[in-house]
This record gives structure tokens, C-alpha cells and sequence, in this order.
């Protein structure tokens, strides 16, 4: 019996002192810091330096004119004051990242205590400044952890975006598209400027910034974004972010600047048997290109009468961005047409854009009104009093092939900018 009150003691110190805090605060980011999605910011942030690679990354972050911020490792910090003094001294956001990088699972709760307590010091000591930033090595939290973030006022910041730069199959190619693709206004990117060789994350960084831009997204510190306490959008964002990975949608840039209106996936039909205007045939199983609405674009179908016309506006001037879009891309070659699921039913404005309205039946008509309604809700500004307004609403699908696609909207962007 004496056995078992010391394993269930054991098990009860370990879900107490590490397991749920774990839980609550790295997993669910109960107090952390989340980036709001009302401006178009992301903030790039660096962990375990400063190390040999630092360096380089600083004189990219200044060729390319970007602030970022820094969770640095005291002790590192000490052995090479003279990157953290330049860190300051360029304008960047110097945040705690523990004396020494050693899990909080690996610390007794008062080791980790004593830890943040002293890291901090350390570095104001060093800068001449008191961070208010902290991120714990992994990620990992332990009661000691949580309560000296809490005694030091120090705000944790974790990520929702990880290229995973110290993975060696990880290319520079393939770390700044993976970024780019998931990134949303308030994301939080990790990545590391020491604790390995980074070469591969100091080539990243130009066009990191570049595909960034060019979606609309400055990137920047965490302490220029402004915070978000709805814990109904994180959940949100944590979802998209995956959907974005798992499902390989891409952005589509705006030409005019700003944050885009339109995104892509490369998906197979799920409906039945449809010809389309042209003669083309629709059949299950055929590729095609499925059409996602950016959240700006749902945000302005909302408010003053006019909103919604100048929504409608947006959307064909994106059509336009995105018939270019599939025209360079090989990958986009083989779709037979462009569409999606949408709830916004308007037959005058389906047709005005050219698209072909189809019935959606069974699971899929019920599953997607569930979803749409909900994305509605999360981003429309009137938030759920949306329900009243679109409760009587049905998805439809809508269609074009792909060819009339690119000929329409290509002949209407020329156009546009002609006139």
C-alpha cells in the first residue's frame, strides 16, 4: 500500500508541477501573448543566441530594414556582449530565453524559479534594459516557470509558425515559402540564430521578407503587434494555419498592394457530373482549383450598404491577380476548372463575375454551412449577430472553366489597367 501513495505522490507532483502547466500555458497559451489579426504585421523572433551565425542574421535583418526580436540565453549573452549590444543598438527586441537552453523538465520547479529571476538580471545588467518578453527553451513550462513569469511580470511569447531551421533537410527555398504560405496579420515565426550552424536560416531571410511584403505583412518585432485576447480566434488560427499546411493552400499576391483578397488550393471534384459553359465536363475525381476568400474580403461584405459592392470590386480585381497566378504556376496546369463552396448566394453577382451557380447536396451542403457560418461569425465585424443574416442562406458551388478563366480575367485586368 506504501508503494502505491509514493507513485500516485509522484504522479500527482508531476501533473501538477509539469504536466499542467505545460499544458495550460505552451499548448493552450493561456496568458501568453497572441498577435492580433486587425494590422498586417508578423513578427520575426530568434532563439538560443547570440552565437557565430548571429552576425549574418543581423546584417540581413539591416539590409532588408526589419526589427526583429531576440530571446536570447544568458549566458551566451555574456560570452558575446558585443552582439547584444548591437542588437540594441539597430532597434531590435531583446526578450529572455532562460540562463542556459535546459528544458523546464529537466529543472526542479524552483531551479527553473531562480533561473528566469537570474537570466533577467543578467541581461539588464548587460543592456542597461529589464526585458518583458520571455520564452522558455522548447517551449516547456513548469510550475516554477509559471510563477516566475507571473512574480517578474515577464509576458510569455511562443509561435504559431516554426520552419524548423535546425532540421539539416530544411532549404532556404523551402523555409521562406513555408512562412510566407501560412502567414496570417499577427503571426509569430521562430527561428534560431545560434545553437547550430544557420547559414541555411540567414539565406531564408531575404525572401522571407520579400514574399511577406508582398502579401501586405510587415514583418517586425513582437512589441510593435498589438495583443488579442479573443481565445475563439486563436483557436481559429491554430486551425487555419494547419488547413493552410495540410491542405497546401497558397496566397495569391495583390497587385495593388495590401493584404490579399483570394487564396488557392490544387483539389479533386467532389460533386456530381457537371458541363460547364464552354462544354467542359466536371467529373469526380478531376482536378481543380478551389477558391478561398481572404479574410479581408469577408470582413468588408458587412457594415454600410456600400461595403459589400466594394468587396464585390476587390474580388474581381483578385481574379484578375489569380488568373496570372495559375498562368505561372506548372503546378496548376493539369485543372480542368476554378470555383468553390461559397455562401455569399448573390445570383446577380455570381454572374456578373462570371461563374456558374450548382446546387450542394447531402453532408457536404450541411458541413460546409456549419463552417462558412462559423468563419462569418469569427471574422464578419458584427461577429455572431451575422447568424440572423445568413441563418436562410445555402452554399452553392460555383464554377469556370479554367481556360474561359484565364481569358476572361486576363482581358479584364488588361483592361482595368488600361483604363
Amino acid at each position: 500500500m506504501t508503494v502505491w501513495w509514493i507513485v500516485a505522490a509522484i504522479i500527482a507532483v508531476w501533473l501538477v508541477g509539469y504536466l499542467i502547466p505545460d499544458l495550460l500555458v505552451h499548448h493552450l497559451q493561456l496568458g501568453a501573448f497572441f498577435g492580433s489579426r486587425a494590422e498586417g504585421r508578423v513578427a520575426l523572433t530568434f532563439d538560443d543566441g547570440p552565437g557565430p551565425d548571429t552576425a549574418a542574421v543581423l546584417d540581413v535583418l539591416k539590409d532588408q530594414e526589419i526589427r526583429a526580436t531576440f530571446f536570447v540565453i544568458a549566458e551566451r549573452a555574456l560570452a558575446h556582449p558585443e552582439l547584444v549590444r548591437r542588437m540594441v543598438e539597430e532597434g531590435h527586441e531583446i526578450g529572455l530565453h532562460m540562463t542556459r537552453h535546459v528544458s523546464a523538465f529537466l529543472l526542479s520547479p524552483w531551479a527553473s524559479f531562480r533561473a528566469v529571476g537570474q537570466g533577467l538580471d543578467q541581461l539588464e545588467a548587460l543592456t542597461g534594459r529589464r526585458p518583458v518578453l520571455f520564452r522558455p527553451p522548447w517551449g516547456h513550462v513548469n510550475i516554477g516557470t509559471w510563477l516566475a513569469m507571473r512574480h517578474y511580470h515577464v509576458a510569455p511569447v511562443f509561435w504559431n509558425i516554426a520552419p524548423d531551421d535546425w532540421r539539416p533537410d530544411r532549404t532556404p527555398e523551402w523555409m521562406s515559402h513555408y512562412v510566407v504560405q501560412l502567414a496570417l496579420p499577427g503571426s509569430v515565426v521562430v527561428m534560431h540564430d545560434a545553437g547550430g550552424p544557420r547559414d541555411r536560416t540567414v539565406r531564408a531571410l531575404a525572401p522571407m521578407a520579400a514574399g511577406l511584403r508582398q502579401l501586405g505583412l510587415s514583418p517586425g518585432p513582437v512589441g510593435e503587434i498589438a495583443g488579442d485576447r479573443s481565445f475563439l480566434r486563436r483557436g481559429w488560427t491554430w486551425w487555419e494555419i494547419r488547413f493552410t499546411r495540410g491542405w497546401n493552400i497558397e496566397t495569391v499576391p495583390s497587385s495593388e498592394g495590401g493584404e490579399p483578397f483570394l487564396r488557392i488550393g490544387h483539389i479533386r471534384y467532389r460533386g456530381p457530373d457537371v458541363k460547364l459553359a464552354d462544354g467542359t465536363m466536371m467529373r469526380t475525381g478531376d482536378p481543380m482549383g478551389e477558391i478561398h476568400f481572404g479574410n479581408p474580403a469577408i470582413s468588408q461584405f458587412s457594415g454600410q450598404a456600400a461595403s459589400g459592392l466594394r468587396a464585390l470590386h476587390g474580388v474581381m480585381r483578385a481574379l484578375g491577380d489569380l488568373a496570372r497566378w495559375i498562368e505561372a504556376h506548372p503546378e496548376y496546369q493539369d485543372i480542368k476548372a476554378v470555383g468553390g463552396v461559397t455562401l455569399l448566394d448573390a445570383a446577380h453577382a455570381i454572374g456578373k463575375l462570371g461563374f456558374q451557380r450548382e446546387s450542394v447536396r447531402g453532408w457536404t451542403k450541411w458541413s460546409m454551412w456549419f463552417y462558412l457560418v462559423f468563419l462569418m461569425a469569427v471574422y464578419h465585424r458584427d461577429g455572431w449577430k451575422t447568424l440572423r443574416r445568413f441563418r436562410h442562406l445555402k452554399p452553392v458551388m460555383i464554377l469556370m472553366a479554367r481556360d474561359v478563366f484565364i481569358q476572361r480575367y486576363t482581358r479584364e485586368r488588361n483592361r482595368a489597367k488600361r483604363s
